[in-house]
């Protein structure tokens, strides 16, 4: 537990820095024009959408052959062959869609339609982005691929946004400014790969014939494309949701605040996942379930402890921060997200690694099953609180919790039948208590008519309670997640 806890850190500043980027932007740029911020927050989300259609899972791949590939030296043909894969599947997509819209009015109808002349070259740079990033962590790094992945697409948003506002740069071109920067990390990702190991001038595809390894390529990357496919969809459908049916930018930008915020509870799972993974493995192929449920235990209440707390830190502050930002009135009405999404959250960090043991396990096709499951019962449920209930962006919110909290009850009861392993211990009581007493604390305390000094002090008090019911409870050694050199 201590070596992932350490070794996520790195990860995790890196993570935070992108989510200070966010936040920053989120608070101090992006009200002065929410239809315009909503429009550029639109396009991500739309990309990561089509992305599946264009890698078709080449890039996980990548990582499931490489040692078999490094034995007949062809892990560098491997990741040619999966650039070409990208680059037609790509232009395929490119040329259905442009024939498509050529016969069918109502695909010209859609917000989508106008802003894929910017949509289309994001996916073609994500695509090969998260090939080289998924390469990238065969060799143990972690930490650079995230800048080029995570802090990129951010400082993109950034300087469209400012050359838009601050400097009357036209709304097209400004957008422009958008898909330079993951054209930047695209070409950052690539020299770092070739830094770490050059690729070989000599390219042959030979290795695909040999022992019918191409229908074995070709059957694991359609398994793991449904797999991404539902939980790209799971995950980015809310955004596009509300740009097609709520038919207002705006509303993106209202919901991406408060959600936003609430999502950077969960920065510290990114790298204990990255770092777990390979250890997952090894206990499963090893069938050692004692460690492997130790090890479930301990970083799942880590993850739920760390939530719990950044959670309470903004829930105490939220509702003081959004009436100092600009058009605060109309970014309040993103509070209720803040705590539907938050408790969602909270419960997903709760479950711990639940579907990387299933997916490194002989079980990986019920993963990919679970996803797709996951993504149709979000968009059900998305058009049912939008146009049945007609509730916006709560109703997103709602929908998204939904389903998010159904997709881990599954996994928890599946892996407990296969496995005999479950992520929950008494301490959670603990922690679901302080974060009770933070919240109704929280409520009760005055409001300073300087809403700026509200805004600091409750959060103080927030952390103070965590802090105390942690050495009282003794819930976290710290010893276990800070640095060793600072117990030196």
């Amino acid at each position: 537990m201590s070596v992932v806890a350490r070794q996520s850190l790195k990860y995790s500043i890196v993570g935070y820095f992108s989510t200070l980027i966010g936040i920053l932007s989120t608070v101090f740029l992006y009200p002065h024009d929410l239809d315009f911020a909503g429009k550029i927050q639109y396009i991500l989300p739309a990309a990561l959408l089509a992305l599946p259609l264009i890698t078709f899972g080449i890039m996980h791949a990548n990582v499931r052959f490489y040692p078999k590939m490094e034995q007949t030296q062809n892990q560098h043909n491997l990741l040619k062959y999966s650039i070409w894969f990208i680059v037609r599947n790509f232009v395929i997509v490119a040329l259905l869609f442009w024939l498509l819209s050529s016969f069918i009015d109502e695909i010209k109808q859609t917000e989508f339609y106008p802003l894929a002349k910017y949509i289309f070259p994001v996916i073609l740079c994500l695509a090969l982005i998260q090939l080289f990033s998924r390469f990238i962590s065969i060799k143990k790094r972690i930490v650079v691929p995230n800048l080029f992945e995570n802090v990129f697409p951010k400082l993109g948003l950034v300087f469209a946004f400012s050359a838009f506002f601050f400097f009357n740069v036209e709304d097209g071109y400004a957008i422009w400014i958008v898909v330079l920067f993951f054209v930047l990390a695209l070409i950052g990702m690539f020299f770092y790969v070739q830094r770490l190991d050059r690729f070989t001038g000599k390219t042959s595809f030979a290795f695909l014939k040999e022992d019918g390894f191409q229908r074995e390529l070709m059957e694991y990357s359609f398994y793991t494309f449904f797999g991404s496919l539902g939980s790209i969809v799971a995950l980015n459908i809310d955004t596009v949701m509300i740009g097609e049916f709520v038919g207002d930018f705006s509303q993106i930008a209202i919901y991406n605040t408060s959600a936003n915020l609430v999502r950077m509870i969960t920065v510290p799972a990114l790298g204990v996942y990255t770092i777990s993974a390979p250890i997952i493995a090894k206990y499963i192929e090893e069938h050692n379930m004692g460690d492997l449920k130790a090890l479930h235990h301990k970083t799942s209440l880590y993850l739920f402890t760390m939530g719990a707390v950044l959670f309470g830190l903004v829930a105490s502050g939220i509702e003081d921060l959004f009436f100092l930002m600009k058009n605060g009135s109309e970014l309040a009405k993103g509070l209720p997200v803040v705590y539907i999404l938050g408790f969602a959250l909270l419960f997903d960090l709760a479950t711990g690694f639940n579907g990387y043991i299933i997916t490194n396990s002989k079980y990986f096709k019920f993963n990919n099953t679970t996803t797709i499951a996951l993504a149709l019962l979000t968009i059900v449920n998305n058009l049912i609180f939008l146009l049945v209930f007609k509730m916006g962006i709560v109703g997103v919110a709602i929908a998204t919790a939904i389903s998010l909290t159904t997709y881990n009850l599954i996994k928890i009861v599946f892996n407990y039948r296969k496995f005999g392993v479950h992520p929950f211990s008494t301490k959670y009581l603990y922690v679901l208590g302080l974060l009770v007493a933070v919240l109704v604390v929280g409520y009760f305390l005055p409001d300073f008519e300087n809403k700026f000094v509200t805004l600091c002090y409750k959060p103080m008090i927030a952390f103070a309670i965590f802090a105390l019911g942690n050495w009282v409870f003794k819930i976290i050694p710290i010893r276990e997640v800070m640095p060793k050199s600072l117990f030196k």
